[in-house]
């Protein structure tokens, strides 16, 4: 073992710069593959980690009149409720660019803390929420910041009318709100749209503008449902249902709808591109173990001339094998090493498409599972790939049996001088008159 890793050491030190080429290689190569199946994973459990981190809900309930007259307290203390979080609409309309009102919008207001601290908590991508007593300040989406050409800082002017009235040509007659936008928000549905309402602009208000405004301008009202671990929507649905028949003022019946089925909507939509970047990265990685052990095979035939020289010293052709091996093995772990380094600083990058907007945590990202995989993968496959090779140029001409021949035409007389101590010159002359060969540098280090 000794003797290949002197012969390993001393091809890596006289051919250090082809070695740290390579190692560059492997490192390049495999952080690119790196970086896009660690990517692929963020991609596909993205929208999963943002439900998590906004503390999503399970259920939204929004009964067909108010459920603001007690409903809403008793749906929270059901057995299988584990919170909830009122939201009321309000009856307002955004001025668009144009100048005209934007009637596909909605606009909704918190009824206390409890949306968007305990439940359904947004991303914000720019600024803040808007504070509970601040009633000039509002939050959008990224949709509608986009529809209505809105930025953090922009002034956003809304027509307040009438739960009941018609815009119509008397609009300008209604009250006039001038409101700061103070973030641009990303919520559940609109990462990935795919109902009509998640589509159009969302503006979320503040609760001082929802009391300021009074009940004369609220459109609706609604409640998210937080259940408890191993109650289903489909029965809390049911029980909310027959609840509702007990207050008056929800008109006895409720809309129910089921969150669970619209984030695997959204999942499923994501999913796409989470395999197209996973066979990226395999056909990625498949192409690069070729070019490296394509690389690597060439390093290790470019030593092969020495191996005579080796085989004559005692070296059998699987300790050969197995210098070219650690050879390659030290510039692949080398690199694997960079590769991951530099799949964590390209992590940035990732997710891609819809997921990288619903990413709860973006910039830099380390996947301990991908990294490490990823490192021993390289340097498993890149001495897999040259070990054929590697067997096949130790043999150096057939390095074993040119062994075995020297050693059957060695002379005993010749031999028993250099194991006398003879000097070097008698039994390199007892050599060259009684042993066949042409090996004459082998035969004086042999002797010496």
């Amino acid at each position: 073992m000794r003797a290949v890793v002197a012969v390993a050491a001393h091809e890596l030190r006289t051919r250090w710069r082809a070695w740290v080429s390579m190692a560059l290689l492997v490192a390049f190569a495999g952080g690119c593959v790196l970086t896009a199946a660690a990517g692929a994973r963020r991609t596909d459990s993205a929208y999963q980690r943002f439900l998590v981190a906004s503390k999503a809900s399970d259920m939204l309930v929004s009964p067909a009149g108010t459920g603001l007259g007690g409903y809403y307290g008793a749906l929270a203390r059901l057995p299988g409720v584990a919170a909830v979080a009122p939201i009321v609409g309000l009856s307002v309309l955004p001025i668009g660019p144009g100048g005209g009102l934007v009637l596909a919008s909605v606009a909704a207001a918190p009824l206390d803390r409890r949306w968007g601290h305990l439940l359904e908590i947004p991303k914000v991508l720019a600024g803040r929420l808007p504070l509970a007593d601040r009633p000039g300040e509002i939050a959008v989406d990224q949709n509608g910041a986009r529809a209505l050409r809105l930025h953090v800082g922009s002034t956003l002017a809304m027509r307040a009318i009438p739960a009941g009235s018609s815009p119509g040509a008397n609009a300008a007659h209604f009250p006039l709100l001038r409101e700061r936008v103070v973030g641009i928000i990303v919520t559940r549905g609109s990462v990935h749209p795919v109902t009509n309402l998640d589509k159009i602009p969302s503006i979320f208000a503040s609760t001082a503008l929802l009391h300021r405004l009074g009940h004369a301008y609220r459109a609706f009202d609604g409640v998210y449902v937080k259940l408890r671990p191993g109650h289903s929507a489909g029965i809390a649905g049911r029980q909310a249902e027959t609840l509702a028949q007990r207050f008056r003022a929800t008109g006895g019946h409720v809309f129910v709808a089921d969150e669970n089925a619209q984030a695997a909507a959204i999942e499923r939509s994501i999913r796409p591109e989470a395999v197209s970047l996973a066979l990226f990265a395999l056909v990625l990685a498949i192409t690069a173990l070729l070019v490296v052990g394509q690389a690597a095979t060439r390093l290790i035939a470019a030593a092969q001339p020495a191996n005579p020289v080796l085989a004559a010293l005692g070296m059998t052709r699987a300790q050969l094998m197995a210098a070219g091996l650690l050879e390659v093995g030290v510039a692949a772990a080398t690199g694997a090493v960079a590769a991951a380094g530099l799949a964590v600083a390209a992590s940035p990058l990732m997710p891609i498409g819809t997921a990288r907007l619903a990413e709860p945590d973006p910039g830099v990202s380390a996947d301990a599972a991908v990294l490490t995989a990823g490192v021993a993968a390289i340097v498993v496959l890149a001495v897999a790939r040259v070990a054929g090779p590697a067997w096949r140029l130790a043999s150096s001409g057939n390095a074993d049996r040119a062994a075995a021949a020297a050693s059957a035409g060695r002379s005993k007389v010749a031999g028993w001088l250099a194991s006398a101590d003879a000097p070097v010159t008698a039994a390199a002359g007892v050599r060259l008159a009684l042993e066949p060969g042409r090996d004459v540098p082998r035969c004086l280090c042999a002797a010496h």
